[in-house]
Parts: C-alpha cells; structure tokens; sequence
C-alpha cells in the first residue's frame, strides 16, 4: 500500500507540473483486490463526512493513529496545490439501534476528494457493489458533490455508472456537467469495454467523464478516459500481457451542452421484416464544443486520470505474494511464474470473472441476431418492445468475416444482479458462423461505404457505442461518426479503422427489478 501512495505521489506532483487541476486515481488503487469481510479491515480508516466537520488530515498530522492514508492524501493535494480524488475503505461503528454486521461495523467502498489546501471536501460511499463481500451497500443513496472554481463535479463508481441513482440523478436533479469515475472494470466485449461505456455515457448526458480505471490486463482490466460529450480528450487502452499503466492529462470544457430529452418516430419506410412497435424516446444532438486553453481560462480546466495499479498487495498477505507491474524484461520463465503468482487472484475472483463482465451476453440473453449477406441492404429485426433498423453498404465483401444485426428487448441476470437492457447492435461476429455472434472479438477487417443505425425503443435512455479495431486493439472512433437521438451515422471518407461494432445500448431502468421474459 505504502508504495501504491508513494506513486500516487509521483503521478500527483508530474501532473501539478503541468497546471493540472485535478487528478484522479482509480478504485481499489491503493490497496488492490481480493478482500473479504476480515482481511480488509487492516485498511480501513474512520472518514469523516466533510459535510458536517471541517477536515484537514495534513494539519492534524499529529494524529496519525488510523487516519494514515487521509493523511498521506491531503498532503499530497496541499504541497501540489491540486484536486485528488481517491479510492480507499471507510468503517463506521453501528449504532445502537442501526442493524449491524456480526463484526459491530460498516465497512464502506469509498472515494475522497481533497481541494489543493488537503480539506476533505467530499466523501462517497458506493451504492452498487459488483461482488464486493468485503463492504456494505449504504442504506440510502447518496448523491454526492463539491464545488470547485473551474465548476460543480458529481461522483459515482464503477458499477454505479450502469444504474439511475445515483449516476443519472446526478446529472438530471442535480444539474451535474463533470463526474468523477474511479472503476475497476472488467471488460465485456461487445457491448460493454470499459472505453466503450464510459465514452458513451459522456455522449449522451453530454458531461465530462473523468474515468480512472485499474490497469491490470491479465483479468481485462483496462481502458481509462477523459470523456467529453463531442469526442474523447484522451483515453489509454492496452492489452498487453504486462503493460504499464498511464497518467492522462487533458484540458476540458467545464460546461458542456446541456442535456436534453426529445422524441422522434423514425422514418421505417423501406425496410424488410416486421412491423415498428411504438415511438423511440431520443435524445438531442450533440453540440458541444472542447476547445484547448490555458489553466482555468474561459470556463476550462485540466484534468488528468491515472490508470493502473503499478504495485498490488494480495488480501492473502501470509502468502507472500506482491505483484508489481513495473517488471523489466519479460523472459518465459518470469512470465510462467508471474502467471503463477496471479494464480491466487485468479482462484479468488473467478466467481466476478465467471459470472460477470465475461458472460454479460450469456446464453440466457437471448439475443437475436440476422447475418449482412448482402453487399448492400436495408434490414430490420425484431424483439418484444424493440426494433432495430440497419441502411448499410460494405465496403469489401470478403467471406472471412460476418458482420450481424442483433436485437435484445429483456433482462440481464448475474448472480441476483439484474439491469433491463434494449440493445440494437451492428457487430463482427467472431466467427462466420451465425452462432460465433456476440461472441468477444477484437479481430476485424470489414469497412462499410455508410451505414445508418436506429432503433424503437421505450426508454429515453440509448447509449450511443462504437468500437473499432487496430490490428487487434480496440480503439475509438469519432471523426466519422455522427451520434443523431437513438441513431448512429457513418460515411467513409477513407480514413477509418475496421468496424468491431455499433451500438445503440438502452437501460430501462424502471424495469431493473421486473420479471419480464426474454422470449420472442
């Protein structure tokens, strides 16, 4: 732990060299993963709720008994004169009339902010947990936020991002244009890599994402962001067996277009299969401008995002296991035993691996999918409440590949988690096989002339996703694209990368806890 902050110190007085405002760390950065209820509790810290003392860990360092971590990150935000949001863990003993763990506690995921004097500014305690038996889920939702001279910032964590409180509310009740997003995310190919979301959440809310995620390849964790409604600042994605991690800085736009909700019938004229069923709840065209100006000039400010945990300390500390991303040459002999000492992490959380991001498309999603034969076509498919209308021109016409339209109208169940998704998706199936659909791949070779993409739906919430490949590494593409209410626009200009899929991603969240069929 002691030299994860040792870099977080590093990483926070690089980025103060380059008037950055703030910075922020990703979740479970300081003392990694694989907890349970007991092994945690050695890094825990009793957090105060900044919105009821006033506290600054940096003058109060002569009472260093428990608060350790406070300490070491208010200092570092005053000696840099900077913002620093980070992860860490919050207990709080019961009351006496609260119901209680047997241990006498709540043990909370949270993430702090400091301003550049290291005042605690902002305390939050994650609502959605993803297999996280070491915390607690709060009794009530908290909606978070502090207010800085370069705007009002919102914070939410990683799983929280795919549910309406807090993250829409944020945005909708409490008029939010930057979110601070520390994640430890494991990619889900196709629908759900972690620059694939978190890109189109900024889209469609039209707000700053400020997205700092684990850079740990081996169990897909990666891909971190600054994501601005109109295109992405900066982003790193890199899969590589034993990559490093990279602090990302970029100037931004404080206020963003506002965010606004319309409603559109599309036109279906043309188009072969069934009937549309109903209107599509959209909302409206991005507008927004990012432009590059110097530190807190006309409404911008800088931001840097750090992916990437470069030391972690197993929970199993009696098994001596202390893996360091900063390995020097790789030979096979230190990968095989690298591998074998990853071994333990990949024994602890196969349950998360198993039963979550990996099989977020599982066989009990029915997806329905209808294969591109043709060169050129109109297309439509099909589910429950959805439709999905596809107007497309292939480039090349290679039988190497196939490309599909898929629907689902349904719930998505893990594991007594649940969210209500509608899904039109346009993707490179992993095979050229009906069946390899939906299936991860970061493999494509197709182009498209145009394409145009939409969809019924009835939610107002469509996330608008694209995802492309570079020899095999996802990357993002926005020059080409134009994101219209629940549609997606692209015309070749000749400059564009390999289409791994578009998609338009709906949550109704209303229906987060129903019990609706997938059935046809």
């Amino acid at each position: 732990m002691k030299k994860n902050l040792d870099i977080y110190a590093e990483q926070t007085r690089i980025a103060s060299s380059q008037n950055v405002d703030i910075i922020v760390f990703p979740e479970d950065g300081i003392y990694g993963l694989n907890f349970n209820r007991d092994t945690i509790k050695p890094y825990l810290e009793d957090i105060p709720d900044p919105t009821e003392i006033t506290w600054n860990p940096c003058n109060q360092s002569e009472y260093t008994n428990g608060v350790e971590v406070q300490i070491t990150l208010s200092c570092m935000a005053r000696n840099n004169g900077i913002y620093i949001v980070a992860n860490m863990g919050d207990k709080k003993v019961c009351d006496a009339d609260s119901i209680c763990p047997d241990d006498g506690q709540r043990q909370y995921n949270t993430d702090v902010v400091f301003d550049p004097q290291g005042n605690l500014v902002a305390r939050y305690h994650k609502q959605h947990l993803y297999f996280e038996a070491q915390f607690d889920t709060p009794s009530t939702v908290e909606r978070v936020t502090f207010d800085t001279p370069f705007g009002k910032f919102g914070i939410i964590t990683c799983f929280d991002i795919l549910f309406k409180s807090p993250a829409v509310d944020l945005v909708e009740d409490l008029g939010v244009k930057n979110v601070i997003f520390p994640t430890a995310w494991m990619d889900s190919l196709p629908l759900l890599s972690a620059i694939q979301f978190h890109s189109a959440f900024a889209k469609l809310f039209k707000v700053n994402l400020l997205a700092a995620n684990l850079h740990f390849p081996l169990f897909n964790f990666h891909g971190s962001g600054i994501y601005s409604p109109r295109r992405t600042e900066a982003y790193y994605y890199n899969d590589g067996l034993f990559s490093p991690g990279k602090l990302l800085i970029a100037d931004v736009k404080s206020s963003p277009t506002h965010y606004r909700r319309h409603q559109v019938v599309p036109d279906t004229h043309g188009f072969r299969g069934g009937n549309s069923l109903g209107a599509s709840f959209v909302h409206g065209q991005d507008t927004a401008e990012v432009n590059t100006q110097s530190r807190r000039n006309g409404g911008h400010y800088n931001t840097a995002s750090r992916n990437g945990i470069i030391s972690h300390q197993l929970a199993d500390q009696a098994s001596g296991v202390h893996l360091n991303n900063d390995l020097g040459p790789l030979t096979h002999r230190s990968i095989r035993n690298r591998i074998h000492n990853h071994a333990h992490l990949h024994r602890v959380n196969r349950h998360m691996v198993e039963n979550g991001w990996a099989t977020i498309m599982a066989d009990n999603d029915n997806y329905q999918y209808l294969p591109l034969t043709e060169p050129k076509a109109k297309v439509k498919i099909c589910q429950n409440e959805v439709c999905c209308y596809l107007d497309y021109q292939k480039q090349n016409t290679s039988n190497d590949e196939l490309y599909a339209l898929g629907v689902f109208d349904g719930l998505h169940q893990i594991e007594g988690l649940s969210w209500y998704t509608q899904v039109c998706v346009l993707l490179k199936c992993e095979f050229t096989d009906i069946a390899s659909c939906g299936q991860p791949t970061k493999i494509a070779a197709g182009h498209f002339e145009y394409l145009k993409l939409w969809g019924t739906f009835t939610t107002e919430y469509v996330f608008p996703e694209v995802l492309v490949s570079d020899d095999g590494k996802l990357r993002l593409e926005h020059e080409h694209w134009k994101y219209l209410h629940n549609r997606i626009e692209f015309v070749n200009r000749g400059k564009e990368s390999p289409l791994l899929s578009a998609t338009l991603y709906g949550r109704h969240y209303d229906r987060d806890n129903s019990t609706v069929s997938n059935s046809v």
